[in-house]
């Protein structure tokens, strides 16, 4: 956010001026990161009171309602639109086949000697 000019002061004060460079310098360090956001807000006379060194109601409303605004912006669900991929077509592949627009593997042949499956019954533990 940027800093207020001081309306308490009078123009002969340099620290108007020193104020606009803070601004110019925080706008550009601000650039520098990503992930930091640079709030301008309104520095007209109308919106500080009578002795000019702070925000009267009126200012103070319209400083809640940018940060409000800005963090709906920020908190705000987007929807991105879903990334479609191209069709899958099988290539080559003699171990598959489609019925009913299902995908179905095929048993595969194998020379492998395959163990008999232990029951429980079969199973010293279960025999209490």
């Amino acid at each position: 956010m940027n800093l207020p000019y001081r309306y308490d002061l009078s123009n002969t004060f340099t620290i108007n001026r020193v104020i606009t460079t803070l601004n110019r310098k925080l706008k550009k360090i601000v650039k520098a990161f990503p992930h930091t956001h640079f709030m301008e807000t309104d520095n007209t006379r109308i919106l500080f009171t009578n002795h000019g060194l702070h925000r009267n109601k009126l200012g103070k409303q319209l400083i809640n309602c940018q940060i409000v605004t800005f963090l709906y912006s920020i908190l705000e669900p987007k929807i991105y639109p879903p990334i479609s991929l191209g069709w899958y077509e099988p290539q080559n592949c003699n171990h598959l086949t489609q019925e009913n627009n299902q995908i179905l593997s095929l048993t595969r042949n194998s020379s492998r000697n395959k163990k008999i499956p232990v029951t429980r019954s079969d199973d010293f533990l279960w025999q209490v």
